[in-house]
Protein backbone atom coordinates (compact mmCIF):
# COMPACT_ATOMS: atom_id res chain seq x y z
CA UNK A 1 0.00 0.00 0.00
CA UNK A 2 2.91 2.32 0.95
CA UNK A 3 4.40 1.67 -2.65
CA UNK A 4 0.66 2.76 -4.04
CA UNK A 5 0.15 5.54 -2.49
CA UNK A 6 4.15 6.85 -3.15
CA UNK A 7 3.52 6.11 -6.72
CA UNK A 8 -0.15 8.64 -6.99
CA UNK A 9 1.87 11.06 -4.78
CA UNK A 10 4.26 10.92 -8.02
CA UNK A 11 2.19 10.95 -9.85
CA UNK A 12 0.12 14.03 -8.68
CA UNK A 13 3.55 15.88 -8.06
CA UNK A 14 3.05 16.12 -12.14
CA UNK A 15 -0.38 16.17 -12.46
CA UNK A 16 -0.91 19.45 -14.95
CA UNK A 17 -4.28 19.66 -16.11
CA UNK A 18 -4.37 22.00 -19.12
CA UNK A 19 -7.08 22.99 -22.02
CA UNK A 20 -10.07 25.19 -22.33
CA UNK A 21 -13.15 22.64 -23.25
CA UNK A 22 -16.43 23.16 -24.43
CA UNK A 23 -19.01 21.02 -23.36
CA UNK A 24 -22.82 20.59 -23.01
CA UNK A 25 -24.57 19.47 -19.90
CA UNK A 26 -28.12 17.29 -20.56
CA UNK A 27 -31.66 18.74 -19.01
CA UNK A 28 -30.70 15.56 -16.38
CA UNK A 29 -27.25 17.30 -15.05
CA UNK A 30 -24.96 14.85 -16.36
CA UNK A 31 -21.88 16.11 -18.28
CA UNK A 32 -20.07 14.32 -21.30
CA UNK A 33 -16.49 14.62 -20.06
CA UNK A 34 -13.88 15.69 -22.33
CA UNK A 35 -12.04 12.99 -23.91
CA UNK A 36 -8.62 15.32 -23.72
CA UNK A 37 -9.31 16.05 -19.57
CA UNK A 38 -9.70 11.73 -19.68
CA UNK A 39 -6.76 11.24 -20.96
CA UNK A 40 -4.55 13.65 -19.02
CA UNK A 41 -6.21 12.02 -15.97
CA UNK A 42 -5.92 8.80 -17.02
CA UNK A 43 -3.28 7.37 -14.37
CA UNK A 44 -5.94 8.53 -11.72
CA UNK A 45 -9.35 8.49 -13.49
CA UNK A 46 -10.11 5.00 -11.69
CA UNK A 47 -10.13 6.38 -8.29
CA UNK A 48 -12.88 9.08 -8.99
CA UNK A 49 -13.58 12.66 -8.84
CA UNK A 50 -14.98 14.96 -6.32
CA UNK A 51 -16.95 18.24 -7.22
CA UNK A 52 -17.10 21.21 -5.29
CA UNK A 53 -18.07 24.83 -5.30
CA UNK A 54 -15.17 26.72 -5.68
CA UNK A 55 -14.30 29.22 -2.65
CA UNK A 56 -13.96 32.70 -4.75
CA UNK A 57 -16.22 32.37 -8.12
CA UNK A 58 -19.26 31.08 -9.30
CA UNK A 59 -17.89 28.16 -10.85
CA UNK A 60 -17.12 24.34 -9.59
CA UNK A 61 -14.47 22.49 -9.15
CA UNK A 62 -13.29 19.50 -9.63
CA UNK A 63 -10.36 17.43 -8.26
CA UNK A 64 -8.96 14.07 -9.46
CA UNK A 65 -10.00 11.60 -5.68
CA UNK A 66 -6.17 11.56 -4.93
CA UNK A 67 -5.69 15.08 -4.87
CA UNK A 68 -8.98 15.50 -2.73
CA UNK A 69 -7.41 12.90 -0.32
CA UNK A 70 -4.42 15.19 -0.26
CA UNK A 71 -6.85 18.14 0.99
CA UNK A 72 -8.52 16.51 3.39
CA UNK A 73 -5.06 15.78 4.79
CA UNK A 74 -4.56 19.05 5.19
CA UNK A 75 -8.13 19.12 6.69
CA UNK A 76 -7.02 16.56 9.59
CA UNK A 77 -4.15 19.34 10.49
CA UNK A 78 -7.19 22.06 11.43
CA UNK A 79 -8.38 22.41 15.33
CA UNK A 80 -12.20 21.39 14.89
CA UNK A 81 -12.28 23.49 18.57
CA UNK A 82 -11.31 27.21 16.74
CA UNK A 83 -14.62 28.26 15.48
CA UNK A 84 -12.72 29.75 12.49
CA UNK A 85 -11.11 26.38 11.64
CA UNK A 86 -14.41 24.69 12.05
CA UNK A 87 -16.38 27.52 9.98
CA UNK A 88 -14.18 27.08 7.05
CA UNK A 89 -14.21 23.28 6.65
CA UNK A 90 -17.96 23.75 7.10
CA UNK A 91 -18.79 25.92 4.05
CA UNK A 92 -15.69 23.93 2.14
CA UNK A 93 -16.87 20.71 2.89
CA UNK A 94 -20.79 21.58 2.73
CA UNK A 95 -21.79 20.30 -1.47
CA UNK A 96 -18.67 18.18 -2.03
CA UNK A 97 -19.37 15.39 -3.68
CA UNK A 98 -17.79 11.64 -5.04
CA UNK A 99 -18.42 11.65 -8.86
CA UNK A 100 -17.37 8.80 -11.48
CA UNK A 101 -17.77 8.40 -15.12
CA UNK A 102 -20.92 6.29 -16.15
CA UNK A 103 -19.81 4.01 -18.90
CA UNK A 104 -21.13 6.66 -21.75
CA UNK A 105 -18.23 8.96 -19.97
CA UNK A 106 -20.65 11.23 -18.06
CA UNK A 107 -20.77 12.55 -14.86
CA UNK A 108 -23.62 13.63 -13.53
CA UNK A 109 -23.35 16.77 -11.98
CA UNK A 110 -25.67 17.58 -8.51
CA UNK A 111 -28.54 20.16 -8.94
CA UNK A 112 -27.46 22.26 -5.95
CA UNK A 113 -24.04 22.61 -7.31
CA UNK A 114 -25.09 23.48 -11.10
CA UNK A 115 -27.60 26.44 -9.15
CA UNK A 116 -24.18 27.24 -7.27
CA UNK A 117 -22.31 27.91 -10.44
CA UNK A 118 -25.39 29.74 -12.56
CA UNK A 119 -25.92 26.95 -14.50
CA UNK A 120 -29.71 26.54 -15.64
CA UNK A 121 -30.04 23.37 -17.44
CA UNK A 122 -33.43 25.32 -18.60
CA UNK A 123 -31.69 28.17 -20.34
CA UNK A 124 -28.53 27.18 -21.55
CA UNK A 125 -26.54 23.67 -21.94
CA UNK A 126 -23.05 25.11 -22.74
CA UNK A 127 -20.62 25.08 -19.82
CA UNK A 128 -16.55 25.59 -20.36
CA UNK A 129 -14.42 23.53 -18.33
CA UNK A 130 -10.79 24.53 -17.81
CA UNK A 131 -7.67 22.90 -16.70
CA UNK A 132 -6.39 24.16 -13.59
CA UNK A 133 -3.18 22.15 -13.11
CA UNK A 134 -4.35 19.63 -10.25
CA UNK A 135 -7.65 20.57 -10.85
CA UNK A 136 -10.52 21.75 -13.64
CA UNK A 137 -13.08 24.66 -12.89
CA UNK A 138 -16.30 24.00 -14.62
CA UNK A 139 -17.77 27.44 -15.19
CA UNK A 140 -21.14 28.73 -17.04
CA UNK A 141 -20.51 29.93 -20.62
CA UNK A 142 -21.59 32.95 -19.48
CA UNK A 143 -19.75 33.72 -16.34
CA UNK A 144 -17.00 31.69 -18.62
CA UNK A 145 -17.27 34.83 -20.64
CA UNK A 146 -17.35 37.23 -17.57
CA UNK A 147 -14.03 36.10 -16.59
CA UNK A 148 -11.71 36.24 -19.87
CA UNK A 149 -13.61 40.11 -20.04
CA UNK A 150 -10.67 42.11 -19.73
CA UNK A 151 -12.08 45.46 -19.09
CA UNK A 152 -13.59 43.75 -15.95
CA UNK A 153 -9.91 43.75 -14.27
CA UNK A 154 -6.44 44.20 -14.86
CA UNK A 155 -4.45 40.86 -15.72
CA UNK A 156 -1.09 42.57 -16.53
CA UNK A 157 -1.32 43.96 -12.92
CA UNK A 158 -2.55 40.87 -11.11
CA UNK A 159 0.64 38.87 -13.18
CA UNK A 160 2.69 41.68 -11.76
CA UNK A 161 2.39 41.03 -8.36
CA UNK A 162 2.48 36.98 -8.67
CA UNK A 163 5.66 37.58 -10.14
CA UNK A 164 6.55 40.08 -7.32
CA UNK A 165 5.30 37.22 -5.17
CA UNK A 166 7.43 34.46 -6.93
CA UNK A 167 10.30 36.96 -6.34
CA UNK A 168 9.70 37.02 -2.64
CA UNK A 169 8.93 33.00 -2.16
CA UNK A 170 12.39 32.34 -3.93
CA UNK A 171 14.24 34.52 -1.45
CA UNK A 172 13.03 33.27 1.40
Amino acid sequence: MAYFRAQVAKYLGMLNLLGEHICKVDNKGRLLFPSKLRKQLEEVLHHGLVINRDIYSRCLVLYPKPEWDRIQQDFGRLNRYNKVHLEFMRRFLNGATTLELDNAGRLSLPSSLLSYADIDLKKNNELVIIGALEKMEIWSAENHAKLIDENQLDFAAIADQVQRDLGAMNNN
